[in-house]
Parts: C-alpha cells; structure tokens; sequence
C-alpha cells in the first residue's frame, strides 16, 4: 500500500463515519433550536389551539388542546422514548462491536551520528463479541420491555389525569356561573324590592326601618355576587391551567357529557380498574420488571464467554501486519460479596415493588369507594334540593302575594328570598358534586 491509496483509504474512511451519523446529528441541532420547540417545550398561543372563542367549546374539544399544550404529556412521551433506548441498547450487547483506527507517524531515529527518518500509515481494528453471558442480557432485556410498558401506562396515566383535570376545571367553571346566575337573580330580587320599599316610604305604606332593611338586604345580596363572580374569574384561570394556557379569553362551555357509572356497584368498578387503570398496570409491569432485575443479579455470579479479533498494520518500507484472535471465559473472582448484596438489595427492591401494587389496590379502593358513596349521596341531595327549591319559590310566591296586601312582614318576605336563594344554589351544588364523582371515577378506573 503506497502513501497516496492511504490517503484515499483514510479519506473515504473519515466520510463513511462521519457520513454515518449525519442524521442523528441534523435531528439533535434542531432540537436545540428553540424555533423547533414542540408542543409542551413551551406554552401554546391560543391561536394555535383551533378554538373558536365565539361559539361554545365542547369538552371532548378542550380535551385535545390539552393533550396538545400540556408539558407533562411532553415528558411523559419523552420517558417512553427513553425507554425504548434502553431496550435497544440493551438488545444490542449480544451484537459484535468492531473499533478501528486509521493514522500516519512519522519518527526519527539517531543510530550512529546517523539520523534516519520512518514514516508511513498505520492501521488497527478490534472484533469484540460476547457470545453467551448466562442470562444477564436476556434478563436485562426483559427488565427494560417491562419499564418501557410501563412508562407507555404512566404516559397514559398523565394523559388521563389531563382530561380529569380539564373536565374538573370546566365543571367548576359551570358551578361557579350557575352560581352567579342565582346571585344575579337575588341582587334582582332585592333591587326590586328596595325599590318597592322606597315607593311605599314615600306614601308613607311603610316606615324607614323598611327602607334601610331593605338596603342592607341589597347590599349583602350584591356583595354574595361579587364572591360569586371572583369565583367564575378563579375557576376561569383553573381551567387555562388545565389547558396548559396563559392567554386563552372567556371561552363558552357547551353542555358537558360524562359516563354515568351511578348502576355500577364498587366491586365492579373495581374489576374494571383491574384491568384499565394505568397507574395499577404501570406499577404491575415495574414490579415485573423487578423481578427480571433479581433474576440479572443472580446472572452476575456467572461468567462471560466471548472473543476477540483484533489487527495491526504498519507501513514501512514493507506492509507488515499482525492478527491475534482469543476466546476467553471471564469472570470476577473475589469481589467482596458485592455481587451477594446485589442480590439482597434486588430483592428488597422486588418486595418494595409488589407492596406498591398492593398499596396502589388499596388506594384505589378507598378512592373509588368514596367517589361512590359521593355520587349516591349527591343525588340524594339533589332530589331533596330540588324538592325544596320547587317549595321555597311556591312560599316565595306566597308571602310576596300577602306582602302585596300587608299581611306580611318585611321580614317575612326577606327570609322567603333568603330560602329562595339558598334552595337554588344547593340544587347547583349537588348536581356539581354529583357530576365532580361521576369525572373522579371516570379518572380512576382509566377511562
């Protein structure tokens, strides 16, 4: 091999290596690039959401621009990508590695008073291939599959914990104007009726104790609207929260539809959790993936059989090259009882894993099971809410109608407005407790 085919060896060489990652490396530099950010790198403007801020929203809507915006989704889809590394990189230990090197040296040797000058290419390669490790990789292997779907179940446990919380957010949002609505209402109400009151002072039908009764009936009615109306503006920035957004305006809420699980008993909520929730099925496979990890430091114990090629090759005035192949059986042979520890280290880690899949069981029991009794007493609450509400507005009614005639206290009719009132929000309240169980079930049961 003369100097010049060195040359072009060793630069088509250098363009095949570098030309080899090229791709990977295109893809990294854009990521660095903030103008590549993707969704949940950074928070969405609201124009790129989609939504049409002058019709109602629908939730299912909403729900997808939370999915979109939301960072913890991002980290959570990054985490699967990671594991999915892991298993490749794992797969590939049973791979042959090949190292090589190419270069030139020059040196100069004094013999004799004499110097004489050596130079020329030289050029090395490495084989490297683990032929079997009694287990180790295979164990690896399985370890890394069972993380992975495990991250696949956490990812879609943020995924539902997303739409819990956009549901949840958009259902207090409804709560809170529902509530507003009745505030509005009373201050109405008591605008009316100071204004009666002032009329009738003037004739002189009632005295000024009316008149100021009448005032602070009005003032305490506007003031349960000012909380009422902080409340709308509060559950307004809970859900631009939920929707990962800063700069979303006052969107409309259509009429939200949930699953009704009110037929179903805990037991069978409980069976369907069993085989959907995600963050049971996440801590099932890591408890899994546990048990491969006992089964890797028991492979430990043993050794490694693999070979190695490796060649020389110098250029002098000659070629002259070197190959020298070996097959070795590697193993540790006094270590501490490091290897003995690991063992009992993954074992505790083994326990710790199940006894979160028990934990996890109970958690969700108690959790469903208080969602449940939540749900039956909501809607007993709310048939007897209504109840009232339909009986307050029928003695409203009443003692407006013997007010009119002054068979009725101003007192009388201000405690029938007051009832009134209350009736109205208790019937918000329990119909919004009821639909916040029927979203809290939905969330732990994985759907």
């Amino acid at each position: 091999m003369n100097n010049n085919l060195f040359k072009l060896t060793f630069a088509v060489t250098a363009v095949a290596l570098l030309s080899s990652g090229c791709s990977t490396v295109r893809y990294a530099r854009d990521a660095q690039n903030e103008k590549n950010c993707e969704n949940g790198e950074r928070v969405m403007a609201f124009e790129s959401t989609g939504l049409d801020a002058t019709k109602p929203c629908s939730l299912e809507q909403l729900e997808a621009v939370a999915l979109m915006a939301s960072p913890q989704l991002l980290q959570a889809r990054q985490a699967v990508v990671l594991a999915q590394l892991a298993v490749r990189d794992i797969d590939s230990s049973l791979v042959p590695t090949l190292d090589a090197s190419i270069g030139y040296t020059y040196s100069g040797t004094d013999v004799s008073g004499d110097w004489t000058n050596v130079d020329g290419p030289i050029v090395s390669g490495n084989l490297s291939w683990l032929l079997y490790d009694f287990g180790k990789t295979s164990a690896a292997s399985a370890q890394a599959l069972a993380n992975l779907t495990a991250a696949e179940h956490d990812l879609r446990t943020a995924e539902n914990g997303t739409r819990f919380g956009v549901r949840s957010a958009c259902f207090a949002l409804r709560r809170a104007q529902e509530l507003q609505s009745v505030a509005e209402e009373s201050v109405s109400a008591y605008a009316e009726h100071l204004k009666q009151m002032q009329d009738r002072l003037e004739v002189g039908a009632v005295n000024s104790y009316a008149v100021t009764k009448a005032q602070v009936d009005f003032s305490d009615a506007k003031l349960s609207l000012v909380i009422a109306s902080n409340s709308v503006k509060v559950a307004r920035t809970s859900l631009n929260a939920a929707l990962a957004l800063i700069d979303a305006p006052e969107l409309q809420i259509a009429e939200p539809k949930i699953d009704n699980y009110a037929d179903k008993t805990v037991a069978q909520l409980m069976e369907i959790a069993y085989t959907n929730a995600p963050t049971l099925a996440s801590l099932k496979f890591k408890a899994d993936g546990a048990k491969h990890y006992v089964d890797k430091t028991i492979a430990d114990l043993y050794p490694n059989l693999g070979i190695n090629l490796k060649y020389d090759g110098s250029f002098d005035d000659d070629w002259i090259s070197q190959v020298v192949g070996t097959a070795a059986l590697t193993e540790s042979i006094f270590s501490a009882g490091r290897k003995r520890r690991a063992i009992e280290a993954a074992v505790a880690q083994l326990r710790i894993a199940r006894s979160a899949v028990a934990a996890e069981e109970l958690a969700l029991f108690n959790q469903l099971t208080t969602a449940h009794l939540n749900a039956t007493r909501a809607i007993d609450q709310l048939n007897v809410a209504k109840e009232s509400a339909q009986l307050a507005q029928e003695n409203y009614n009443i003692v407006a109608s013997r007010y009119e005639v002054g068979s009725a206290s101003e007192l009388e009719r201000t405690d029938a407005q007051v009832a009134l009132t209350s009736a109205k929000a208790a019937v918000v309240s329990a119909q919004y407790d009821y639909y916040d169980a029927q979203v809290k079930i939905a969330n732990l049961i994985g759907e």
